[in-house]
């Protein structure tokens, strides 16, 4: 997790996502019962958390940051799906780290789909480099 100082400074330097797109996500999220929410208020309570978006279980609640990247944005309805079909225990620090992994390999594979800027691209594999790396200390029973 990053510190809330770091955040920030990401967040107000990236490429927010399509506020259009995010629009009409919403709209399909709600009448799944779904609330996608944004404000000012959410930004600084992301922002001490040092994240970019959450889902909260049962996944019906994501809450964003107003400046959200295309990767944040589509990591988060990843984790959304993710949850929605319960294919993860999320209680289970190695089912979170596959978890992450999977999301990032969706990111990296669909990026051009999803419109994701190359800075991105390149975060979103040294994620997948440092998650893969704890599962695999995880699994061999290291911290």
């Amino acid at each position: 997790m990053l510190s809330s100082k770091k955040s920030a400074e990401i967040i107000n330097n990236q490429q927010p996502m399509n506020k259009t797109v995010i629009e009409r996500v919403k709209e399909k999220l709600a009448e799944k019962g779904v609330a996608l929410d944004q404000s000012e208020e959410i930004d600084k309570n992301l922002i001490r958390r040092g994240k970019e978006a959450v889902v909260y279980e049962p996944g019906d609640v994501i809450l964003m940051h107003t400046k959200v990247s295309a990767s944040g944005f589509f990591e988060e309805l990843i984790h959304y799906s993710q949850l929605k079909n319960k294919k993860f225990d999320t209680s289970s620090p190695v089912d979170v780290l596959r978890m992450e992994i999977e999301a990032q390999n969706k990111l990296i594979n669909n990026s051009k789909a999803y419109k994701i800027p190359d800075e991105e691209i390149k975060l979103l594999a040294k994620n997948l480099s440092w998650y893969t790396n704890k599962l695999e200390e995880l699994e061999k029973g290291g911290n």
